[in-house]
Order: structure tokens, then sequence, then C-alpha cells
């Protein structure tokens, strides 16, 4: 059988993702049903027995299976027992405790929780005030901590969180550390960790620092919002998350000096693996790193097995060590993105030949090799760019349009200031006053090179249309065309034996996901929306039309959804209004947050809200204006008007197909709302009305308050839950 690895590999992504859909009974139904066809093979009139594929995708079935129900079990399970509960719980701390926004976030692994012993990882966060004396490894203690589950969308247990191991959370109103913990050797890989990023930080700016520190560990860490949105938008966010391309860079590096000192090929892989080795324990064995490094050691080894080294079959195999560690690996963004990055890549390199024996036609040698560069690193880029832009469009929202040509500018420009840092951050243990000296004069270069880098990154992040918004539904239909345009195209060429039907076939794949991804560019209804939360007796909105964005802030309390991921994410849309009616102390920072992530073009405050930030020494955005009400045209399309009657604040949306009243502030009470007319919509929280206007569709997001009016369910009106959020097309 040819590529076994690379077939049970594929075989344990899709059980993986199949039980990651259809959880616990899913694993008991493919077990099953792998069992049978396993049973099957054996059953001579069938004659199947020539078909080796068929054992082999039965017996990593199996194994992904029984993976999926101990990992459920014994991981999963018992962490979403918790979801919700208060409780004393004390630990330790198994993860470099990393301080932001005034808050130290630390893993551990409890010993604890109530009055049960229970051994379950929780991602903690505290105060700073409390969390500032905790280090790794200590045991602590937590007062009145707060147990949730990540959730997602929908309010349900998020377990793609899985992936990393923690699947909740706790905030505690104190830690205290009761002693320090006995050492293991994987503390020393995270110390080692640790140490190597103190050193860094002492020689390099914060950001810079961040940045390298993002290449050679993985992460985004105290790196600036700024500069991980610009990474992300030029397409370059790869560089921060360790994979593949890390690790043969750094391999072909050391393999060249090898070569260059005349070491036989054996010993220098030999070498090789030993460094994989020590890179997998300085980064703390990432899931990345180790994907990386199994399938670049599988090269490595090859030789030694006197085999052709083949890089799908290492892939596979990566991907089952992985995935059979921990199926859930693959819901994670890091896992995805590393693999569809190194499927490109290898796809990339089955063309690099045809592009040599056309650069060797040119005849100044430094000409054909930089044309030859240029090519490469474009075939590369493109490919790499192209596998991965599903699995980004997915997780961060927008696509890259820009990135071939910034992987091409900061790839190995970036790879030599990884270079030179790693150099001068192990001479900085040198205690010699000429080694102080390089170690100053290298870490100057490699600041240099890392700023050089992230300036390109902010210019090409700048342009308009760098990057464009995806809607994930579209994106899965795309996808999910493209697979069975793929699996028609595979039977056809299995049974017309034509292999233009291959092309044929990825042509059709390729321009099935990119015209899905493009779809929020055309001039379709669904992108006219308003998008209302419950926020105790309060409202926000967001309203959608098109690229353009408004939104309406009127908050009492604590807001728990994500609202960025209502809000722009590419660089093609625009907040053209951020309207501020009421807002507490609490939540004053979000106006200086929003200010200088998203930039809207006008900002509206109440003069109590501005008030507020003045008092507590808040930037308020560019071109703010004060005012109470207002109307504001959004898109040439959509009117919105703030009314205030001093008895109630409210938004009427004026769209296309309808219009929408929304409560802001006061008594839920539309009585002298005027010009209403059938099939306009009511949308109230907090308190419910004593009457709903008559000849309206109307929509309550207080279902507490909703079951207090007699009758109100069975009128047809819509009733979600509590603190929840209702999405219009208009």
């Amino acid at each position: 059988m040819k590529r076994p690895m690379l077939i049970s590999g594929v075989t344990v992504t899709v059980a993986c993702a199949f039980l990651m859909l259809f959880s616990k009974a899913a694993a008991v139904v493919l077990l099953a049903l792998a069992a049978s066809a396993f049973i099957l093979y054996f059953i001579k009139p069938l004659n199947l027995r020539k078909h080796i594929t068929i054992p082999v995708i039965c017996i990593y079935t199996a194994l992904c299976s029984l993976s999926f129900l101990a990992y459920t079990q014994k991981v999963v399970e018992p962490c979403l027992n918790h979801d919700g509960e208060t409780a004393f719980i004390t630990g330790k701390v198994v993860t470099i405790p990393e301080t932001d926004n005034g808050y130290t976030s630390f893993t551990i692994k409890t010993q604890s929780i109530g009055s049960k012993n229970e051994e379950i990882e929780i991602d903690i966060s505290v105060s700073y005030t409390y969390g500032k004396n905790i280090l790794l490894y200590d045991f602590v203690s937590l007062e009145n901590a707060q147990i949730s589950a990540y959730k997602n969308e929908d309010m349900e247990a998020d377990l793609s969180y899985a992936a990393t191991g923690t699947v909740i959370t706790a905030s505690a109103d104190s830690a205290t550390v009761l002693w320090h913990c006995e050492k293991t050797p994987y503390y020393y890989c995270l110390r080692l960790k640790e140490i190597l990023g103190s050193r860094i930080d002492l020689y390099m700016t914060e950001t810079n620092g961040a940045v390298l520190k993002g290449m050679l560990f993985g992460g985004s860490s105290g790196i600036d919002y700024s500069v991980t949105n610009a990474f992300r938008n030029s397409g370059i966010a790869h560089l921060l998350a360790v994979s593949g391309l890390h690790t043969s860079l750094w391999c072909g590096l050391l393999l060249e000096i090898l070569k260059l000192l005349k070491v036989p090929k054996r010993i220098g892989n030999s070498v090789c693996g030993l460094f994989l080795l020590g890179f997998c324990t300085v980064s703390g064995f990432t899931p990345s790193v180790v994907r990386a490094s199994l399938m670049t050691l599988m090269l490595l080894i090859s030789p030694f097995f006197k085999r052709t080294p083949d890089s799908l079959n290492s892939l596979g195999f990566a991907v089952c060590v992985i995935l059979l560690a921990n199926p859930y690996a693959v819901s994670g963004v890091s896992f995805q993105l590393s693999v569809s990055a190194t499927l490109g890549v290898i796809i990339a390199g089955s063309y690099e030949n045809k592009v040599r024996k056309t650069t060797d036609k040119i005849k100044p040698a430094p000409i054909k090799s930089l044309v030859n560069y240029i090519l490469t690193s474009l075939l590369v880029s493109t490919f790499a760019g192209l596998f991965t832009l599903p699995v980004g469009a997915y997780w961060f929202g927008v696509a890259s349009l820009c990135a071939p040509v910034t992987n091409i500018l900061c790839v190995k420009l970036a790879f030599y200031g990884l270079l030179s840092g790693c150099l001068a951050t192990v001479l900085s243990f040198i205690d010699l006053n000429l080694a102080h000296k390089a170690v100053v004069l290298i870490f100057d270069f490699t600041e240099y090179i890392i700023t050089l880098v992230v300036k390109i990154a902010g210019f090409f992040s700048d342009f308009k249309y760098c990057t464009i918004p995806v809607h994930k539904d579209w994106l899965v239909f795309g996808i999910t065309s493209a697979a069975v345009l793929g699996f028609g195209g595979y039977l056809a060429f299995k049974l017309f034996k034509k292999p233009v039907l291959r092309k044929i076939t990825s042509a059709l794949c390729t321009a099935a996901v990119l015209l899905n991804i493009l779809v929020p560019l055309f001039p379709t209804g669904y992108s006219d929306t308003v998008t209302v939360f419950a926020c105790g007796n309060n409202t926000q909105i967001v309203v959608r039309s098109g690229t353009h964005y408004a939104y309406i802030v009127n908050s009492s309390g604590d807001f728990d959804t994500d609202i960025y991921s209502y809000l722009p994410k590419a660089t093609c849309e625009t907040l053209d209004y951020y309207i501020v009616n009421y807002l507490s102390y609490s939540r004053a920072y979000d106006v200086q947050r929003i200010g200088s992530r998203l930039s809207p073009l006008e900002t509206h405050l109440t003069p109590s809200v501005k008030y507020i930030c003045t008092s507590e020494g808040i930037k308020i955005p560019d071109n703010t204006i004060i005012s109470v009400t207002g109307e504001y045209l959004l898109n040439s399309k959509i009117t919105i008007e703030i009314v205030d009657t001093y008895r109630m604040q409210y938004a009427i949306i004026k769209g296309n197909k309808s219009t929408v009243y929304v409560h802001l502030y006061g008594d839920a009470d539309f009585s002298e709302v005027v010009d209403t007319s059938a099939g306009d919509i009511f949308v109230y929280c907090g308190t419910a009305p004593a009457t709903i206007p008559e000849n309206a569709e109307s929509i309550i997001i207080n279902a507490q308050s909703g079951a207090d009016i007699p009758g109100f369910r069975e009128l047809g009106f819509q009733i979600t839950a509590e603190d929840g959020d209702i999405r219009l097309y208009i």
C-alpha cells in the first residue's frame, strides 16, 4: 500500500472531526462500523483481501473511537461537571503565570475542589494584586472561585478548548501560595523557556521582545494588539505560531553547517534529531512544535531504514500521534493552521523542479538565484496561503489578500531576526565584557530586523482591501461543496483514467471555496442586519449594512458577549458610528479600547459618558461629538434615530424591509411612539410592557419578563433566553 501513514492520518482526522460533531454516541457507532467492516474483510466470497487499505482504515477508526471515549471520560466530562460551581480550590500551578490588563492568568492542576479530592486542569484568572507573587509549580488556594466552562455563541460548552487540554476557567476573589511543589523534568523545561524569555526582555523593547518570543516559542502574549492585528491582516500571523516552517528552516540551516564541516549524512541527521528534541523541550512541548518536529524527524530517520523520505507519510504519522493522544486537538486552530500550511508547502514542493528548470535558462548566476528565490517563495506562499485560507477565514472572520507578497518579504527576514535573537540570547549567559558588547550589538540588529518586519506588516495592513470579511455559513458551504466535487472528481479519474480530470476538479474545488469567501462583498440582502444584546435592563445594538457598521451602547453592568466578534474585523470594513448613550464606570475603559482598535469615523457620547471618561482619565476617540439624541445614515441605506423622551430612550432603525424599535433605557413602553405600522418590530429588555402595540411583530429578549404577560407565548411572539441576543435582517 502506497503511503500508509497518510491514509491513517486522513482516517484519524476525519474520524476525530466526526466525533467532535456528534460526541460519545457517535464513537460507539463508529467503533461498531469499524469492527463490522474489519470482519467483512476476512469473508472470502467478498474478495476484499486485495484491498489492504480497508483494514488500515478500520484499525485507525477503532483506535480513534477508543481514544475519544477515554479522553472524554477521563478529561473532559470531569471538568464539565463543575460548570457553574463556586468553590474553594487548591492545586499546583502548571503553566508560567502571565499578566495582562491588571490580571494574572495561569493553569492549575487541582488537588481539591470544594470538599472533593479531584485532579483536573483549570485556567485561572486573579487580580494582579494576588497573582503577582505566584510562580510556576507553586501550590495555591483560591477563595470563592467561580467555575464556568468555555462557551460558544449558543452558550453551550465549547469543546474546541479541549484541544489545549482545558475546557473550564475560573476567576477567584483571592489566591494564596501555600508552598512550593517538588520540581519535575517538565518544570525545568518550562523554567528554561521562562529564563530565555527574561533574557530577551532584558535587552529588547517590550513589543519587539514579545514578537521574538512569539516566533521562538509560539503565541502572542505581551504583543500589542495593533501588531498582532497587522500580522493577521497581512497574512503572516503564522510567524507567531511555531510550525513546520520554523523547524525546517532550523534543520536546513543546521544541516548546511554540518555539510560544510563534512559531517556524514547519518550523523548530521542524528544531530538534527537531538536538536528537535531540545527545541520541543525549550518550547514546552506545544502541539504545533511537536507536530512539526515529529514530521521533520520522520524525514531525518528514513535513511537509517533505507527508505526514501516521503513528506505526506511523515505528515500523516505526526497527525496520528497527536490526535490519538488527544482527539480534541483536531478542533484547535493551531493544529488546523499548522497541518494545512504544511500540506500546502508539500504540494508546492512538487512544482519547485519546474520552477528551477525555468530559471536555469537565466545566465547571470546572481540574477538567476534572485529570480529563483522570488518564484519559489511566491509558489510556497501561494500554496500555503490557499490551504490555510479557509481555516484562517473561519477562525478569524477575515481573508488576507496580500499574504503571498508579505510572506515573500517577511518570512526569510523574520528568520534572520530569529536566528540573531537566539544567538544573542545564548551569548548573554557568558559573563565577559567582550561577550556583553557582542550581545548588545546582535540584539540591536535583531531589534532592527523585527521592527522592519512589523513595519512591513503594518504597511500592508493599512490597505483598505488588505483583508475582506468572511461569512462562516457560506464558507462551510463552500468547503462542503469542494469536498463533494473532490470526491466526484476522484471517482471520475479512477473510472476514466484521464489526468485532466484531476486539474479540472482542483480548479472547481478552489473556485467553490474562493467564491463563497467573497460572498460578503456581494450586494446580498443578508448583509443588512440588526443584532440586539440584552445587558441587564439595557441593550447594546450592532447595525451592519454591507461593510459599514454602527455600534450603539447603553450598558450599566457587565457584558459577557465578545462584542468584537460582531464588529468590523476586515480592513475593508468600517465602524461609521460609535454611539454611547450610557455607560457605567466599570465599563468606561471600553470607550478607549473601541477607539484604539476600530478607529470609528464618528463617536457620539452623551455629556454624562464624557464626564465619566474624563474623571477616569480615559482617552476618548478622535472626532468625538457630544450629543444626547441624533439621526444617522448608515451606508446611504439605513436610518438610525436615537430618541429620548426623558422617560424612555429608544432607537428607531429603518431598513428597506422593516423598521425596528429597540428599547434602550427606562420604562419598556412604546405608547408614545407614533407612525408605527403593521410589520414593525419592537425589541424590549428589562421590565416587560403592560401592553404590546397592535398590528406589530413584537420580540422580547428577557424570558422572565415575557412570562409575566398573559398569553404572550400563545400570541406567537418570539422569546429568547435572558441576556440573550437577537439578529434581525432588515
